[in-house]
């Protein structure tokens, strides 16, 4: 009784916030919005501009457009993220490998450059962005990767267990960009450890994680964790930002260094 009155506290804490969340475009990524808006945040989403803005249960939802390839598209989208809320508290950049491996399936330079432009070069920028908008504005925020994991062609033939499980494994592109995803998450969490403004936050997952099965289920629990670490006397180092964390863990401070 005592740890779901806490975690309800922890909830109503992260109410007024204003959260950005980009990588799984509106309207996949609907489910992870509306719980984000159910724990108390203003959302922006990425997707489709034509999709408008939708009315959360508890929040408010604005999709945004956002150009991957563009540094100033992820300029931009900062930008209208702050004008429709106010100052963007919190940054999900969500990399979902399931969904890419079934969007990336052809080797082609084509494909090539589509799989550069998605899975890599827009991620870097907006992360980047953020980066930078919070150094300006000398306020606290929090710059969160988040992954879930998919198993790779390599993975399924080395695995019996992975291939009988897996429909449609990570191809070349999907696997190159996951494992850049996950470097790059890691020495931005260590390029920033020190910073007194910003604290990254790595949260990793596989398809086994209970808590990550649903989308809306993982934002609420992303909800009341970022809210966890809002009550920490002093911000966490460079060590400690560059571990993962696994969803379902019960509060900051319980982490691992793989993702499952």
């Amino acid at each position: 009784m005592l740890l779901l009155i806490a975690v309800h506290y922890d909830i109503l804490t992260a109410m007024k916030k204003t959260i950005l969340i980009a990588g799984k475009d509106f309207p996949s990524g609907g489910d992870f919005a509306d719980g984000m808006a159910h724990a108390g945040y203003n959302v922006v989403i990425t997707g489709r501009a034509e999709a408008g803005n939708e009315s959360g249960s508890s929040g408010s939802i604005v999709v945004a457009s956002w150009n991957r390839p563009s540094s100033i598209s992820a300029r931009s989208l900062v930008l209208f993220a702050e004008n429709a809320f106010g100052f963007v508290n919190e940054t999900v950049l969500y990399f979902d490998a399931s969904a890419y491996a079934s969007q990336f399936t052809v080797l082609s330079p084509e494909e090539c450059t589509r799989s550069l432009d998605t899975m890599i070069s827009g991620y870097e920028y907006l992360a980047m962005e953020t980066l930078s908008r919070l150094d300006q504005r000398k306020a606290d925020g929090k710059l969160v990767f988040l992954l879930k994991s998919h198993p790779t062609m390599e993975g399924v033939l080395r695995s019996s267990s992975l291939r009988s499980s897996t429909a449609v494994p990570a191809g070349p592109f999907v696997s190159a960009a996951q494992a850049a995803f996950i470097s790059f998450a890691e020495n931005i969490a260590a390029l920033a450890g020190d910073k007194a403004d910003v604290s990254v936050v790595l949260v990793s997952c596989g398809e086994q994680n209970e808590t990550s099965a649903k989308d809306g289920s993982l934002a609420l629990w992303l909800a009341g964790y970022l809210s966890s670490m809002d009550n920490l006397k002093s911000k966490t180092g460079a060590k400690q930002a560059v571990n993962w964390v696994k969803p379902g863990a019960k509060g900051f401070g319980f982490l691992s260094r793989f993702h499952s």
